[in-house]
């Protein structure tokens, strides 16, 4: 059995140190060092025995790694990865790769220059019953695909700090949603029509909703429904009904019932495929190509709603 591949990651913030809990356990993979420039945050990770440096040069500079989990503001995915690359290590960075298709695919390029690897963290491409349905439909269980619905709705808002620099709901959001559909169906999106709520309960999110829908059309014919919210009492819920017409599946995905389980478990299989597609193997996850494609939808879901796509050069 090989040595645990080594990520370095960078950024502990929210999503960061899910991905920490996410980890642990793992034979495969382990996080050996932690780029955290605010010290109070650093202490901590310190104490639960992480090699905690303010900077990814510096981290890059003093660690032994064979990898790099990116989990920095939306605002820095490109520029981290970039700087990662450049110094020769592999990249598994969080979703949607930044604000700007053309960059996402720019790096994706660097990425192939350097012999690297290079994965955008949609953790939903590793959890069982997706993969399962997945598979299901490839295989026609469900006969032809009429109607698709992907949910995602939190628990509360986001901070309004988060919120300026996230692109929006579509973006920060419905890319999980996009990527989950073009994955699971193979099927392109030809048109769509979107909604959004009027007012938001936070008056300092000018340009972000609070909830927002899309119906569309696919290249194969299927419809689909995208909803996104911030309201869902108790604990983030996501769920996936599919109509066929042979059969028909209905499931939570996460719910407040499962908690941050079924996610962290998906985390884990991800840096595990990632490992091993760093090592060589073919890549399971969303390349950048896929990313920059996500990027380009939500971009079109967010302009046909009218809302500004926050943090955006």
């Amino acid at each position: 059995m090989s040595a645990p591949f080594r990520f370095g990651l960078i950024g502990a913030g929210r999503m960061g140190r899910t991905h920490l809990r996410g980890l642990e356990g793992s034979t495969e993979v382990e996080i050996v060092a932690v780029t955290e420039p605010v010290e109070s945050a650093a202490a901590s990770l310190r104490e639960q025995g992480l090699s905690v440096l303010p900077t990814a040069e510096e981290m890059f500079a003093e660690s032994e790694l064979d990898g790099v989990l990116i989990a920095v503001p939306t605002p820095q995915h490109i520029d981290t990865t970039r700087k990662a690359l450049e110094a020769g290590l592999p990249v598994l960075c969080e979703k949607p790769f930044g604000l700007v298709p053309d960059d996402a695919r720019a790096a994706g390029r660097l990425a192939s220059e350097k012999g690297l690897a290079l994965q955008i963290a949609y953790w939903r491409r590793f959890v069982p019953q997706l993969s399962t349905l997945r598979s299901d439909l490839a295989d026609g269980k469900y006969g032809t695909v009429h109607f698709l619905v992907c949910s995602q709705w939190d628990e509360a808002p986001p901070p309004l700090s988060f919120r300026n620099d996230s692109g929006g709901i579509y973006i920060d959001m419905g890319v999980h949603e996009v990527d989950q559909t073009l994955w699971l169906l193979g099927q392109d999106f030809t048109e769509y029509k979107t909604q959004s709520f009027p007012t938001t309960e936070d008056p300092g999110a000018q340009n972000d909703v609070d909830s927002a829908q899309a119906l569309a059309m696919l290249s194969g014919g299927t419809s689909t429904v995208i909803s996104l919210g911030r309201f869902y009492k108790g604990g983030d819920i996501v769920s996936v009904e599919l109509f066929g017409s042979r059969d028909h599946s209905r499931f939570d995905v996460v719910s407040p019932e499962t908690g941050e389980g079924p996610q962290l478990h998906a985390l884990k299989l991800q840096a595990e495929a990632f490992a091993r597609h760093a090592r060589g193997a073919a890549q399971e996850g969303t390349t950048a190509e896929e990313a920059a494609r996500v990027l380009e939808l939500a971009h079109g879901l967010t302009e046909a709603a009218g809302v500004a796509v926050l943090g955006a050069p």
